[in-house]
């Protein structure tokens, strides 16, 4: 059962489970960007929950293109509709640049070592 009637609570159930859904950043693990979503979902949707009128349908509508968003990214389908070429990937003058920085950057995590593009 969710805690706002009619639309808005099938918006809200929908937008909650794809926050759960959201993978946890292994990369800066205390700036998680569920959390944030989690804080704009809540924060919307209790503003939304009071208003009246016609801009109730114009958030509605906001809320279900943010939907549409946030269900793409999970889904990878901006990844699988632009992939990037070998040639982009391993450029000729630095080849493996970006293999090796994956690496260092998945040892470090697993290692649990403060790397450069670690915020924590």
């Amino acid at each position: 059962m969710s805690k706002y009637p009619g639309k808005l609570g099938e918006l809200y159930q929908t937008y909650s489970r794809l926050v759960s859904q959201w993978p946890a950043d292994k990369l800066r693990p205390t700036h998680c960007y569920k959390n944030a979503l989690n804080r704009h979902m809540k924060s919307n949707f209790d503003r939304v929950s009071v208003m009246r009128g016609e801009s109730v349908n114009a958030e509605l509508a906001t809320f279900e293109r943010e939907i549409d968003s946030l269900t793409n990214l999970l889904k990878n389908r901006y990844k699988s509709q632009s992939t990037l070429s070998s040639d982009m990937a391993d450029p000729v003058s630095n080849k493996g640049y970006y293999t090796k920085l994956l690496s260092s950057i998945d040892n470090a995590v697993k290692a649990n070592r403060p790397t450069s593009l670690r915020v924590d």
